[in-house]
């Protein structure tokens, strides 16, 4: 026992040397937020958001806006961006080095660069605007104040997000460059690991599907409270986080290993990322469950469609044969902290077996999964093509039920003689990724792109209509399946419709508004998510609620329950007025060009929602 942990302690110092990336020493960089004092972070490099991998670190300021921020070295702003979400107010510093920074969900800008930005937007009469300044033309030195910290843009809360970019505006993780004002000697959590079946004839413990099991941390490693046996091709999940000194935010962990017997299978490292591949995001965690509770299981496995470039060591996944083998998982934050989960498996007899929650049927990875439950003999399944009927034998059989598979490669079946009951799987058609495919049928009609999809999609539909609301709903089983990039739909109505109608996205009884283009009574629009749509209208205008109206201050709230607020366009006297846009609390105000100036004369606000419908307030100041 001695000489194993002797021998694990040995490996765990090699691999950190191996994995650990040197932090700079040259102090190169200043932090950006109170340098010298110990801060704080709300989020990390790498981090998985719902859409995408964090970029750069997300710094606390104490639930308030308006800290200075410093340039974190010498340099001049090549890029200014104010959006309404995003990043809200932004600054891009180029510096001598080739590298750039980044701050966002700024509040201010620094008074000349706030001067020149709100001068383009009465110039372009938009308060969204990106600006590229002339080298030099904002030039700042190391530590001078360029703008203030903020809430603005898709920010959940007051904080600075920060990033450092290299000369390919590759995303670089800044707690590598010697930041003191950050503390961290914890390493990361573990909390749940999943093992997933990566083909027919995988099963963990003798059942195919994907399960999760709880962990439990014994003499500081992590492992699952029961025994596992895997066949076959099956991939790891991880559902873990790190955590910093002083603060219980769960953030996101830089490395991550698997090996099998002491051979690295799987690796990857999110010390730096790139743009282009955000999107894989939707893939390199268990899109399903995210979309099933809300935790993102990070997979140890590159799945189909993946071509992110984060992984160091690339595996689809590992083929287990009956004899035992020792799984261990390293866990690695940006300070060199490292956790350890380390399993057996196929090294005891598992008697509790595992009972899929599965309603009849459910569609997983290429096959039809069934549980049928029975009191004696488990009855026959048959998957019926035409005239032609193939029987299903259950790959396990229990007490109260048995379980089925079918290939869907092999066929889509018409429907299914469950146990002597007809069912309908919905599937229509196979579409594989990476070519243009166009499906037709006489109630939708969709056209993939060569990167709409990352892996084959089984096409499940259902047309149903609602006699107590009048509705048609098209629904597309597919909440739970990432896509790669947009789908044109066009959905084929039989009921006559007002021009303005209009698609909306449908989840439970809420409405999300989607558009659309009417052609020859079809109606089309683009989408990335295949969910569940109805046609409806937007018949009421947006609301504008006045808050402050005055010579020195105008603020108004503006908002629209159905369709949301498009845009908004304020004059005096007739001549375009500037109005700052908080979409997050509905509020706009005025920011006129002069501010010693008071506003005075007749001032009018239009506010258009997505519908075209239009509000309008005038008042004379």
């Amino acid at each position: 026992m001695r000489s194993t942990l002797l021998t694990l302690t040995i490996f765990l110092s090699a691999l950190q040397v191996l994995f650990s990336q040197p932090f700079t020493t040259d102090n190169y960089y200043l932090f950006p937020i109170n340098p010298g004092q110990q801060n704080y972070l709300a989020g990390t490099m790498g981090e998985l958001r719902s859409s995408h991998f964090h970029a750069g670190i997300d710094i606390k300021t104490g639930g308030r806006s308006g800290l200075p921020v410093y340039a974190t070295a010498e340099g001049y702003i090549s890029r200014i961006k104010i959006s309404v979400g995003g990043y809200g107010y932004a600054l891009y510093m180029t510096h001598p080095n080739g590298t750039t920074s980044v701050y966002a969900h700024l509040s201010e800008f620094e008074p000349t660069i706030a001067a020149y930005v709100k001068e383009a937007q009465y110039r372009e009469e938009s308060y969204e605007i990106q600006l590229f300044p002339q080298k030099d033309l904002f030039y700042f030195r190391q530590g001078e104040v360029i703008g203030y910290s903020g809430n603005t843009g898709s920010s959940s809360g007051p904080h600075l997000h920060f990033e450092i970019r290299d000369r390919n505006q590759r995303i670089l993780d800044p707690l590598k460059f010697n930041f003191p004002e950050i503390k961290d000697n914890i390493a990361p959590v573990l909390k749940n690991v999943a093992f997933v079946t990566l083909e027919g004839n995988a099963r963990v413990n003798q059942t195919f599907g994907r399960f999760e099991f709880d962990v439990l941390k014994t003499n500081g490693i992590y492992k699952t409270r029961v025994p596992l046996n895997l066949t076959g091709k099956v991939g790891l999940e991880i559902y873990a986080y790190d955590l910093l000194n002083g603060v219980y935010n769960r953030n996101g962990i830089s490395r991550t290993t698997l090996l099998v017997d002491g051979d690295t299978v799987f690796s990857q490292s999110k010390t730096n990322l790139s743009f282009s591949h955000q999107r894989s995001i939707l893939v390199h965690m268990d899109y399903p469950r995210y979309r099933q509770g809300g935790r993102k299981f990070n997979k140890l496995f590159v799945d189909d469609g993946n071509t992110n470039d984060i992984y160091t060591v690339r595996s689809e996944g590992y083929v287990f044969d009956e004899n035992p083998h020792v799984i261990r998982v390293l866990m690695e934050d940006s300070y060199g902290n490292i956790s350890t989960f380390e399993t057996r498996v196929n090294d005891r007899k598992v008697v509790n077996l595992p009972d899929p929650d599965i309603q009849k049927f459910e569609l997983f990875r290429n096959h039809l999964h069934f549980k049928a439950t029975h009191s004696g003999d488990p009855k026959l399944i048959k998957m019926l093509f035409g005239n032609a009927a193939t029987e299903l034998v259950p790959y396990r059989t229990d007490r109260r039920s048995a379980y089925y598979l079918w290939d869907l490669r092999k066929g889509l079946p018409d429907s299914v003689d469950y146990c002597g009951e007809i069912l309908h799987t919905d599937i229509y058609a196979s579409i594989p990724p990476r070519q243009e495919i166009s499906f037709y049928n006489h109630h939708v009609d969709l056209n993939f792109k060569k990167y709409s999809l990352f892996d084959t999609l089984y096409l499940r539909f259902k047309k149903s209509f609602n006699p107590e609301l009048s509705e048609e709903v098209f629904e597309f089983k597919h909440r739970r399946t990432p896509l790669r990039g947009s789908v044109n739909v066009t959905l084929k109505p039989e009921y006559a419709y007002p021009e303005n109608t209009q698609v909306y996205a449908k989840n439970s009884n809420r409405l999300n508004f989607v558009g659309g283009n009417w052609k020859d009574q079809n109606i089309t629009f683009t989408t990335r998510e295949l969910g569940t749509y109805v046609l409806t209208q937007d018949t009421i205008p947006p609301e504008i609620s006045p808050q402050i109206v005055s010579p020195q201050k105008l603020y108004f709230k503006i908002n629209d329950d159905r369709s949301g607020v498009a845009t908004y366009r304020a004059t005096l006297n007739g001549q375009f007025l500037l109005m700052n846009y908080e979409y997050k609390q509905n509020m706009i105000w005025a920011n006129p060009k002069d501010e010693n100036i008071p506003m005075v004369g007749e001032f009018t606000l239009e506010v258009t929602d997505n519908a075209g419908n239009v509000s309008t307030y005038k008042h004379e100041l």
